[in-house]
């Protein structure tokens, strides 16, 4: 193929591609390049088919040429259309500007003639105000001139009708106008209030200097005016409440006060009514009620006679209900008896006060509510009055401190029979009831106060002759053993004080009485006939009798109790309608308890002043529930209203007494195991008690703790009975011995010079039990060579702590006999007596032949 002809068909497939949009098919064309020399064909393609084109377009335009006729004669004939339009418009605009002038022209004009209106009405509303000042002005120098002729009425209707036109003038409040009236209103009102003031202080005449104030209707400086017109006046200008307020308190500084007051003399000041004066005019001795209120009658009267009631009534307002308020804490308060011997005296000083309320309702004075409240209270008021004087003698005697110490007998006595072991001489049980006391003869001898408590305290009483020791507290008696050992636990808890002497919240009355002697054995003999059978008992009445150390509060307390028992009791006897407090005798009754309680509130702060005041304290209080126990019994035998006099004190009074001392005694005893304790933990536990510094630590710590217990001894003995102070000693060393024996125990490794050491701090220790000899000797402590403590029967676990003792310096042998053929088994259990072997001695053979056989043996605790 010539590169002619390719020219031609690639100039040609470009055209139609241009043209038409269609691409050749042929491969050669459409790979081929365009050369430069195709461009000539292609450009005459283009001019033959642009003059095709334009060909074409003068024969279509030829085709349309008249619609383009009509065309352009529409689109004149629209342009003259629109001229004519603008035309128009123009002549809108210019119409419309035309009527805006003439609309600011017409709202000028209406602006004109409201404002012309505005300044007609203006002139109308200045014309009537300046009309209503000229009148206010002229009613002001009208009210002014009746004020400066003293003429205060028309003044103050005057002003009066001043106030009401000045409020009328509407629109001029903000104005110097305005303020200028008001000014010229105020002066006016001060003008007219200073010349009241000026006839009320002549009328009413209050001079401090001479102590006198006078009352006058008439006034020599004003004599067209009286006190009625000045009290109109004043009233009328709201100022009458003020004036009686500046006389109520004037008459009564000037008046009242010197005459209620008694001097440091013990007189007062006396007054004298003359004519229009009354004027405290010197002093008198005479203080009675009597006077005083007969003073008052003539006081009430000279007020009625001198001030018109439109004064008298609104000053007795303020002025009586304070007086009669004073007088009622005052001299009718202290004209109060505190006893019966003043009640006809008191009768007289409530028929007067009856009387002073009388003489004020018919005067129509007020101020009479708080006398007739007095009087229908006279018998609340004189009990709280005997309330108050006995809660304070309460205090006064506590204040005082708790007086000499005395020594008192705590009898008590128990129904025995031969069976029990009580007082009996173990030699010769036959002759059983030798020895005994004769209950109503030592009755008779002694003031005793009787308890319904068997060995349930610190006070059971015991005769020394008996037999203390061994059997009169139970020594060899399962019972108390077990109570002994209750004091003992809990060392830390006051509770378990409570416990171990009986000091439960429940009646003691309601619990079965334990006696050291009910768990005895009984003893049986041999019939003739060869047959065994139980012989029936006998019995008899044993007195057991003690002394323990009260201060002198209680009877001293008792005293004031058992007083207003008996005024209660006194005041059941008597006619009400004759005495005016009769019906307080119920008050009376529970006064007793109320005097109890302000006892126990108040004690414990007072007792803490002696080193031994809870035993003091716990022993006053058991003290006075068993007298008041006697009293109410005695009361109720001899008297034949006994429901009315048993109930001036009930059982709960007295049982929070006895619990109050029981507490007490638990707040004492758990200080001193509180400090026993604390000495005892500067031992540490005995850990290392041969090596220096331990050694000289756990020697001061048990020196320590047997002084403390020694002093502790020493401070309570003058204090409680015999058998009170072993327990309470008995448990505190119970405290002691369980520490230490808890500290030994734990223990894991005792060398011998440990258990030397440990033997010799148990041996002081042990020396302690020569606190617990008997007061008198019995036969068994005669026989033998000394007295026999009685520190087993008062300490609990103190056989233990004996057979401790024994373990630590005993061989190994020593203990295995012990435990087997001994008593050690009742006092420990297997496994400590193993602990404490395998701590004392090395592990061998023999340690555990030993150990094997305590194990087996099936004894202990």
């Amino acid at each position: 193929m010539t590169s002619e002809v390719l020219d031609e068909q690639l100039s040609d497939a470009v055209f139609r591609a241009v043209q038409d949009g269609v691409y050749p098919e042929e491969e050669t064309i459409v790979s081929a390049e365009l050369p430069s020399s195709a461009f000539d064909s292609l450009l005459e393609l283009l001019e033959q088919a642009r003059v095709e084109v334009k060909t074409s377009i003068r024969e279509l335009s030829k085709l349309s040429a008249p619609d383009i006729d009509g065309w352009v004669s529409q689109a004149r004939q629209l342009r003259t259309d629109i001229d004519a339009s603008q035309y128009l418009a123009q002549e809108v605009v210019s119409l419309a500007n035309k009527g805006h002038e003439l609309q600011s022209q017409a709202k000028d004009a209406s602006s004109k003639v409201d404002l012309l209106k505005g300044e007609v009405i203006f002139n109308e509303a200045l014309s009537s105000t300046l009309q209503q000042v000229h009148d206010l002005r002229h009613t002001l120098d009208t009210a002014q001139n009746a004020a400066i002729q003293d003429n205060s009425p028309d003044a103050i209707a005057l002003l009066k009708k001043a106030d009401r036109e000045l409020s009328e003038l509407h629109g001029c409040e903000n104005t110097r106008l305005a303020g200028l009236v008001r000014g010229k209103v105020a002066d006016l009102h001060k003008l007219v209030a200073d010349t009241l003031t000026q006839q009320w202080n002549t009328l009413v005449h209050i001079d401090s200097d001479t102590s006198t104030i006078s009352f006058h209707r008439k006034s020599n400086d004003y004599p067209s005016i009286d006190i009625d017109t000045v009290v109109a006046a004043l009233s009328a200008l709201g100022l009458l409440r003020g004036k009686i307020l500046l006389l109520r308190k004037a008459f009564d500084n000037v008046i009242l006060t010197p005459r209620l007051q008694i001097k440091s003399d013990g007189t007062r000041a006396s007054w004298t009514i003359h004519e229009d004066d009354i004027r405290i005019s010197g002093t008198s001795s005479d203080s009675s009620t009597d006077t005083l209120l007969s003073d008052m009658n003539i006081m009430i009267d000279y007020i009625s006679r001198k001030l018109p009631p439109s004064i008298a009534i609104p000053f007795s307002e303020v002025l009586l209900p304070g007086l009669t308020a004073r007088l009622v804490a005052g001299p009718l308060s202290s004209s109060v008896p505190a006893d019966l011997d003043g009640i006809a005296a008191f009768k007289k000083t409530l028929s007067r006060v009856s009387g002073f309320a009388e003489s004020l309702r018919a005067h129509g004075l007020q101020g009479r509510n708080n006398l007739t409240k007095w009087i229908d209270e006279a018998p609340q008021v004189w009990l709280k009055r005997r309330s108050e004087l006995s809660l304070h003698s309460i205090r006064q005697l506590l204040v005082g401190g708790l007086g000499n110490p005395r020594t008192v007998e705590r009898v008590e006595t128990q129904v025995v029979t031969r069976d029990d072991n009580i007082f009996v001489d173990p030699s010769n049980n036959e002759d059983w009831s030798a020895g005994w006391s004769d209950e109503d003869g030592e009755a008779k001898r002694h003031k005793t106060a009787t308890t319904r408590r068997v060995n349930d305290d610190g006070h059971e009483g015991v005769d020394e002759e008996d037999e203390e020791g061994a059997s009169a507290w139970g020594l060899e008696e399962d019972a108390d053993h077990n109570s002994t050992e209750h004091l003992g636990e809990g060392a830390g808890a006051e509770e378990d004080d409570g416990e171990a002497w009986g000091w439960g919240e429940d009646n003691e009355e309601e619990k079965a009485p334990r006696s050291s002697h009910t768990h005895s054995p009984k003893r049986s003999r041999q019939k003739t006939n060869g047959t065994n059978a139980t012989e029936a008992p006998a019995k008899r009445q044993v007195t057991l009798k003690e002394n323990y150390t009260i201060t002198a509060l209680p009877e001293q307390i008792l005293e004031i109790i058992i007083q207003a028992v008996s005024d209660g009791e006194a005041l059941l006897r008597t006619d009400p309608t004759n005495n005016p407090v009769a019906p307080a005798a119920e008050g009376l009754f529970a006064l007793p308890g109320l005097l109890l309680s302000m006892y126990r509130a108040s004690a414990p702060s007072f007792y803490a002043h002696n080193m031994s005041g809870n035993m003091y304290l716990y022993n006053d209080s058991l003290y006075m529930a068993d007298q008041l126990r006697l009293f109410v019994t005695h009361r109720a035998e001899r008297t034949s209203n006994a429901d009315r006099v048993g109930s001036f004190i009930v059982e709960p009074d007295i049982s929070a007494l006895e619990l109050f001392g029981k507490r007490a005694y638990g707040k004492e005893m758990e200080s001193q195991r509180t400090i026993l304790g604390d000495l005892l933990d500067g031992a540490q536990g005995f850990t290392n008690c041969t090596e220096h510094p331990f050694a000289q630590e756990c020697d001061l710590a048990i020196s320590s703790t047997v002084d403390r217990f020694r002093e502790v001894y020493k401070r309570w003995k003058p204090v409680l009975s015999h058998s009170a102070l072993l327990q309470s000693t008995g448990s505190l060393l119970s405290t002691v011995i369980k520490k230490i024996i808890v500290d030994i125990e734990d223990m894991s490794d005792i060398s011998e010079p440990e258990s030397q050491r440990l033997t010799s701090f148990c041996n002081r220790i042990a020396a302690l039990e020569d606190l617990f000899l008997p007061e008198q000797l019995t036969e068994l402590d005669e026989q033998a060579e000394q007295p026999i403590p009685r520190t087993a029967v008062y300490t609990p676990q103190w056989l233990k702590f004996q057979y401790l003792t024994n373990i630590l310096e005993s061989s190994l042998v020593d203990i295995k006999y012990l435990w087997i053929e001994g008593e050690l088994s009742l006092e420990f259990k297997a496994e400590e007596v193993v602990d404490l072997i395998e701590a004392l001695f090395a592990d061998s053979e023999h340690r555990r032949r030993a150990i094997s056989e305590i194990r087996r043996s099936g004894k202990g605790i």
